[in-house]
């Protein structure tokens, strides 16, 4: 049986050849397009969820943070580039295909990193003349919190856009209403608001107003993988409204035109939404970036020169290094408690 493909067009030819290569081998199953996150730090997914929630705003946690100077200055002197690399690993294994990496830079690896856009930061830490700095799409962190204070710091903000630039706004907890016609998009992130918080952004009134695109945010402040996520997020908007936010429209929305960017997964309900949110990253089979695999069960094979990570009890070989990195990390960072936090157990290599 060929997979169920859960898009809203054709599927891409190069599902039947994967079809055609793998055979039996892929079981009862679905496929969807690559995900794409949009709303990470790359850089900062070596660290634990970290502070007291629950707080008012990202203030008061930034200071806790910051505050936790022994963490603090373990995790920064691991080279960035490194960490770097932990938040692609992170994302590969949820099935991301592409990921929005806010402050960051594209850099080379499985998956793709979005960062065509100006980085402004938020109302709080960013200067209002940085709107005049650039012409296209600006993205900020916007009411990340949930007083009226932090809402009106966002607007006033958003007052100073003077040319109208297109404003991807991420977070919006204490957003309301029409307020949110006046971005181009909203980047949920519903777990990092919900542990820092208690409250997420209204994702309902946005869609009423503007695009929904999803976000993870960094494991600092966002616990669980994308798929528990996804599940905190589920009855908020409809299922169809939750699946566009991470592909076609996210896609869209980020000029990340990627047709052969594909995941396939193992099915565990005959319903196919109930299958796609009850997903796993033990469940997933094969992660396809640009036609080639980039992460492929071991019922599927074992690539050569692939690294070898156990998720859920279920070995999956990464295109990465992942011996290497790990490793490098190891001065630094438990990197079972570390693994454990993408869903992961054991570890070897090829």
């Amino acid at each position: 049986m060929p997979p169920h493909w859960m898009g809203p067009t054709a599927p891409p030819a190069s599902l039947a050849d994967l079809a055609a290569t793998y055979g039996r081998r892929l079981g009862d199953c679905i496929a969807f397009p690559g995900l794409v996150n949009s709303h990470d730090h790359l850089a900062f997914n070596c660290y634990p969820p970290t502070g007291s929630p629950p707080y008012d705003d990202f203030l008061g946690w930034s200071q806790d943070v910051q505050a936790n100077r022994a963490l603090v200055t373990r995790i920064e002197a691991i080279p960035a580039r490194l960490r770097v690399q932990v938040g692609l690993l992170k994302n590969l294994l949820w099935g991301v295909t592409a990921v929005a990496d806010h402050g960051g830079a594209p850099v080379d690896g499985p998956i793709r990193v979005l960062a065509s856009f100006q980085d402004l930061h938020s109302p709080e830490l960013a200067s209002p003349w940085r709107w005049m700095a650039g012409l296209g799409p600006a993205v900020t962190h916007l009411a990340e919190g949930v007083t009226a204070d932090s809402r009106r710091r966002a607007l006033a903000f958003l007052k100073e856009n003077l040319f109208r630039r297109a404003v991807a706004g991420v977070h919006g907890v204490s957003l309301e209403g029409e307020d949110f016609q006046r971005l181009a998009a909203l980047v949920w992130c519903p777990a990092s608001n919900l542990f820092l918080f208690g409250r997420t952004a209204d994702a309902a009134a946005a869609l009423r107003h503007t695009q929904l695109l999803f976000g993870t945010d960094a494991t600092i402040s966002a616990p669980g993988t994308l798929w528990d996520h996804l599940r905190l997020a589920r009855g908020r908007v409809a299922d169809a409204e939750l699946f566009a936010s991470l592909t076609f429209r996210a896609a869209r929305f980020w000029r990340h035109a990627a047709p052969d960017d594909l995941v396939i997964a193992r099915r565990t309900a005959d319903d196919p939404w109930d299958a796609f949110f009850a997903l796993t990253p033990a469940d997933i089979l094969l992660v396809v970036r640009a036609g080639q695999p980039v992460l492929v069960d071991d019922s599927l094979g074992a690539p050569p020169g692939f690294g070898r990570l156990v998720v859920g009890g279920e070995a999956k070989h990464v295109r990465m290094n992942v011996t290497d990195l790990l490793a490098a990390l190891r001065p630094q960072l438990d990197t079972t408690a570390l693994l454990s936090r993408f869903g992961c157990g054991d570890l070897s290599v090829i």
